[in-house]
């Protein structure tokens, strides 16, 4: 599933930290809990440990001015080649893309990537097929799931190094396609795209839904936090169904109850904080089916403002079925585990 062949030998494991997850706007905004660069830390360190455990024999962890990296292998001694790449310098998400793009380009087998939605959502920028293990190190986590790091990076390892099959325990997430007038690249989200009115970027977290015009979301389960739930509760989508959804909202009334409308729901916009909006149009949308967005505005990607929109300029946003490839964490330890044990029950029996 490489997208460039091996320009080292061995197995290898990329692991991107965004050390910037969890500490937007939004967690000053809402009830959620910021995410400390110790939590970081320690889940490369154990990501690191299990990533040589499932088989991989190089580990590489991206660069960043908070220095997560080399404070995660303080005193860490393995048997594998372990090392940080050089930071961009940027320190904002394009640290992220261009790590994702640099662990392609040297043949890394899986990504383990530590962040929310917006961080996937980079390193799906920089490779867009990436064989991914996203955890939930963010403000929004509908993209990423839970999981222990030791046995995330054991999984990644195991898909890297072949003693578990790609074929079978990862599945293609979908990626919604945004071509933008006047923007001189493509851009993708995974979860969501939204358009706010608003002249500006200013901070890049949305944390004012009273602004939200339209979603199109791809993903927009029962239990997800964010715009994703504004749609799912209208236009509810799993991550492995076919297509999206589209929303166009009327007016949004923060914590305010006993709103009357046919139209009207409640929804939970951010961790610890519920708003009432009304809804003015829904629809499921197919794959490869474009909805075009109008400024004025700006365009959100998973939650995060991107693109601006002068008055009649306009996007086409389109949900599609090539996202990258997620690894299914217990199928690849279970499938490593029946490669290296054969002596369980269905070999007792023979």
């Amino acid at each position: 599933m490489s997208d460039a062949a091996d320009s080292a030998v061995g197995p290898a494991v990329g692991i991107v930290a965004n050390p910037l997850a969890g500490k937007d706007v939004r967690r000053l905004t809402s009830g959620a809990t910021p995410v400390s660069d110790a939590v970081k830390i320690g889940a490369i360190r154990r990501a690191v440990v299990g990533a040589i455990e499932g088989g991989a024999e190089r580990v590489l962890i991206s660069g960043d001015r908070a220095r997560l990296g080399e404070r995660a292998l303080t005193g860490l001694e393995l048997p594998g080649s372990v090392e940080v790449a050089e930071p961009h310098g940027w320190h904002t998400g394009r640290d992220s893309q261009l790590a994702a793009a640099q662990f392609r380009d040297m043949g890394v087998g899986a990504i383990v990537a530590l962040g929310g939605d917006g961080t996937q959502r980079d390193v799906a920028t920089g490779w867009r097929a990436a064989p991914l293990v996203p955890l939930a190190v963010g403000t929004n986590n509908v993209f990423p799931f839970q999981a222990e790091a030791t046995v995330a990076g054991f999984a990644a390892g195991a898909v890297a190094s072949g003693h578990a099959d790609a074929a079978e325990v990862t599945s293609r997430a979908k990626i919604i396609d945004v071509a933008a007038e006047g923007s001189r690249r493509a851009e993708v989200a995974l979860v969501d795209v939204c358009l706010v009115r608003s002249a500006f970027v200013g901070a890049r977290a949305v944390w004012d839904l009273g602004s939200v015009s339209e979603i199109v979301a791809a993903i927009a389960e029962p239990d997800a936090v964010g715009l994703a739930a504004v749609a799912a509760a209208v236009v509810p989508v799993g991550r492995r169904e076919a297509g999206g959804a589209h929303v166009r909202l009327g007016c949004v009334t923060p914590n305010a109850r006993g709103v009357q409308s046919d139209r009207h729901i409640r929804a939970a916009v951010m961790p610890g904080s519920y708003a009432d909006i009304d809804i003015a149009h829904c629809e499921h949308l197919r794959f490869g089916r474009p909805v075009t967005l109008s400024g004025p505005g700006v365009l959100t990607l998973d939650g995060e403002r991107e693109i601006v929109l002068g008055r009649g300029e306009r996007a086409e946003v389109t949900v599609n079925p090539d996202g990258p490839f997620v690894i299914d964490v217990g199928a690849a330890v279970a499938a490593a585990q029946r490669q290296r044990y054969p002596f369980g029950p269905a070999a007792a029996g023979r």
